[in-house]
């Protein structure tokens, strides 16, 4: 890293400047979170002698897909095991940031100061966020953000402050996907070969993607002192220009289970979708805001707070669209007007601070809130009418041969003017009236400073969730349920007992996935919605001992139980741990269980001690070879995280594979997952299941079988972690000082296979495999083979100040 800032008066007393540049360039060889196998040699060998599979398909493979060098397994192709390994993955990491701060202050008078800032970022590079599973596929990630702002403080009079901001900022992202061709088809799709290969074919699963986002803000605040009222009164305008470049599936999502399926060119059997013609999404739209608070001192040692917000967020204009569907209502069950915005967001804010007795060491604090979510563009990316874009779904129940030698899901034309039967046949979205998720909070603390340098506190947070967003499809039906499904054995019935089952399998997948209400009137598309039906619930108990910055030591530590429940917690597919979608769309109590982003126990101690070695000796030498080190550490205990165990197909036939879990058997070994082999009865129809390790807790259901799992009830891997930090400083002069840091994350280098991020409070997206979550698959319950052991590393600096 380079840098350097400047500074100083342009004109004494009266003008500042500041700036400050720094520019950041790293580079390191990423590997793979988890394994990406590959046939070997013998196994691309064999394939290319091996009638009946696509020669065209097996050639993209091995293309971009290098042979394994060892056999760890096999896979099935047309009855023959194919040798597949584990693939060294060195994935090419590097990023050029430049980042730089001016900033002018400007004292107009006693009462007057202008203030003006303007921020900038420039980064690009090949960023492993938003990278595909194979570096053949990488490409450049750009990304720019720049803010301006001016500000004028005045003071009316002692007691009356006023502030007024002016702001723009705009930031611009772009993730290309290159000039990828694939025999056949108009574009190179996203192809993934999930419960045997873990692989991910093709450019990033979001590119071509691109958004700009352009913020006008105005902001006053008002600060008047009376009495015992500190009143704050406060508007922010915004006003947002932002076009989005991404269109989800644009290039075609094709999730395969198996190596065989793709090999023998049938339609994928998780995932066929495309919006093969769709168009940018406008984000433009209009938020005001205003709140008024007082703080009230009732006594000297009492004070309450009250206040209230209100906030009203417009629609942005690519919601508005969906009224250009109208043509497709059916009054009494659907209609596609402009969605309503919400006009009656009140939050109100009630806070107390009390401090009994005369000495002024314990202090008593509670306080009750509201706070309102946004309504994301994402959303809208994807929700266009059908006379714009629409997402083309290919029926995962069914076999379809030469899938991708006919063109896979290809762009096709449609007229300008779509009839009321098109239009609705091909109607894949609907927007609802905006109904914006609210948090409701509460909290009771009591903290207590003893020895001077000491402080313990005692505090509960509880929090509710009201009206979450929820993805669902809004015409979704499940054929299967608990009284009409296949059943699932521990052990083999007798050919008698299969002959007696009534129901099978072919019955239950002639029963259409949508509801009669929709598809007699002719909507025959999944209607994907984002409704605010989702709830949560949070309870913490915290408690925390503190020793303040003195005589050279500070600690802090902290230990925290609580219990997160909802029954929704991604709204996208952001991660796989949870889905983004219920296993039965008609049916959302089986949802509600504990959250994925519950931790129930967590422990954290930090620390910081500045060594006392020489530091009073006025020996230059001494207190400059041996003195000037400082200590940091930090460490943290946490339980795990839990993940919903899942079956990986279309268990309840309603034609989506993303919410169906697995059978559960209360005898089972809980750390143990099993597959099911199909039973047939004399005709050869499936009409049950045999799992093929009865001593299994968790059961994958097959096609037709009922998933009686929860959501959330498999551990993954904790936090057992240390931090450690060590820097020396050398005094040249009074004003110059050279430093040297260390920085050691996991400095014990434990092995923690966790999903999460370690060290930092920070979002980890975790889309990439499941196989860990599917019974019966190798990797099943196993974290080490999915997740990083997030091995130590070492940052060093040095800084020189002046």
């Amino acid at each position: 890293m380079l840098g350097a800032t400047v500074g100083g008066p342009v004109i004494k007393n009266k003008l500042f400047y500041f700036g400050d540049f720094e520019y950041n360039p790293t580079g390191q060889a990423i590997t793979a979170a988890s394994p990406t196998l590959a046939p070997t040699a013998a196994g691309y060998q064999t394939l290319a002698s091996m009638s009946g599979i696509s020669q065209t398909n097996l050639g993209v493979l091995k293309k971009y897909l290098s042979p394994a060098p060892s056999a760890t397994g096999t896979t099935p192709v047309n009855g023959v095991d194919i040798p597949i390994g584990i693939l060294p993955i060195q994935f090419p990491s590097y990023q050029n940031a430049y980042n730089w701060i001016a900033s002018i202050d400007y004292n107009i008078s006693t009462r007057d100061q202008l203030r003006g800032r303007y921020l900038g970022n420039d980064d690009s590079g090949i960023d492993p966020e938003v990278s595909p599973n194979l570096p053949a596929f990488s490409q450049n990630r750009t990304t720019t953000s720049k803010l301006v702002s001016l500000a004028e403080f005045h003071n009316f009079s002692p007691n009356l402050l006023n502030e007024t901001r002016l702001a723009y900022s705009r930031f611009n992202d772009l993730i290309p996907a290159g000039n990828f061709s694939f025999p056949g088809l108009d574009v190179f799709p996203n192809i993934q070969i999930d419960q045997d290969l873990n692989l991910q074919l093709g450019p990033y699963t979001q590119a071509p993607s691109g958004v700009v986002l352009g913020t006008y803000q105005v902001v006053d605040n008002l600060s008047y002192t009376r009495s015992r009222h500190t009143l704050k009164f406060g508007f922010d305008g915004r006003k947002y220009i932002a076009p989005s470049r991404f269109i989800q599936r644009v290039r075609g999502d094709y999730n395969y289970s198996t190596l065989e399926r793709y090999l023998l060119d049938l339609n994928p059997d998780e995932v066929a979708e495309r919006n093969p013609t769709g168009v940018p999404f406008s984000g433009n739209q209009l938020d005001t805001y205003w709140y008024a608070n007082d703080d009230y001192r009732v006594r000297r040692n009492l004070t309450l707070n009250l206040g209230v917000r209100y906030e009203y967020k417009g629609m942005a204009r690519g919601y508005k669209l969906q009224s250009l569907n109208a043509i497709s209502d059916v009054p009494g069950l659907i209609e596609f007007r402009e969605p309503r915005a919400q006009k009656k967001n009140f939050a109100p804010r009630l806070g107390l601070a009390w401090s009994p007795g005369q000495t002024g060491k314990t202090s008593i604090r509670a306080g009750f809130g509201m706070g309102y979510d946004v309504l994301f563009d994402n959303f809208g990316t994807n929700a266009k009418p059908p006379q714009l874009q629409t997402t083309v779904d290919v029926d995962v129940r069914q076999n379809i041969s030469d899938f991708l030698k006919n063109g896979a899901i290809p762009v096709t034309s449609r007229p300008d003017q779509l009839s009321q039967t098109d239009a609705r046949a091909l109607t894949a979205a609907y927007i609802p009236d905006q109904m914006l998720p609210y948090s409701i909070q509460w909290n009771l603390g009591v903290q207590h400073v003893f020895h001077n340098d000491y402080s313990v506190e005692v505090r509960y947070v509880g929090t509710r969730g009201v009206h979450l967003y929820f993805q669902n499809r809004l015409n979704g039906f499940s054929p299967v349920t608990a009284s009409n499904s296949l059943p699932t054995y521990l052990q083999r019935p007798s050919q008698s007992e299969l002959d007696n089952l009534k129901l099978t399998l072919n019955q239950l997948t002639s029963i259409s996935p949508f509801l009669p209400q929709f598809e007699n009137a002719g909507f025959l598309s999944n209607i994907t919605t984002f409704q605010s039906r989702g709830n949560s619930t949070y309870h913490g108990l915290a408690a925390e001992v503190t020793r303040r910055y003195s005589r050279g030591v500070l600690f802090k530590g902290a230990y925290t139980w609580s219990h997160n429940i909802d029954d929704s917690t991604a709204d996208l597919a952001s991660t796989v741990l949870t889905p983004r979608r219920a296993q039965d769309a008609q049916d959302l109590r089986p949802e509600r269980a504990s959250s994925m982003l519950d931790r129930r126990q967590r422990l954290t101690m930090s620390w910081v001690w500045d060594a006392p070695w020489f530091a009073h000796t006025s020996n230059w030498f001494e207190r400059n070879l041996i003195g000037n080190v400082s200590f940091a550490g930090s460490y943290t205990a946490e339980t795990p995280e839990y993940a919903t165990v899942q079956s990986g197909t279309d268990s309840n036939l309603n034609n989506d594979t993303a919410g169906d879990r697995a059978i559960i058997n209360p005898a089972g070994d809980a750390h143990v997952g099993s597959s099911v082999t199909p039973l047939v009865n004399s005709a050869g129809k499936t009409v049950a299941y045999l799992a093929t390790n009865p001593n299994a807790r968790y059961i994958k259901a097959g096609r037709g079988a009922f998933p009686n799992g929860g959501r959330n009830t498999l551990p993954l891997g904790g936090i057992n972690n240390f931090d450690l930090s060590a820097v020396k400083t050398f005094s040249i002069t009074e004003s110059k000082k050279l430093e040297f840091r260390a920085v050691f994350f996991n400095a014990l280098n434990h092995p923690q296979f966790t999903p999460g991020s370690l060290s930092t409070v920070q979002s980890v997206a975790r889309n990439a495999t499941r196989n860990n979550l599917i019974p019966g698959n190798a990797l099943f319950n196993d974290s080490t083979g999915v997740y990083e052991s997030n091995a130590r590393y070492v940052t060093l600096a040095a800084r020189f100040t002046f």
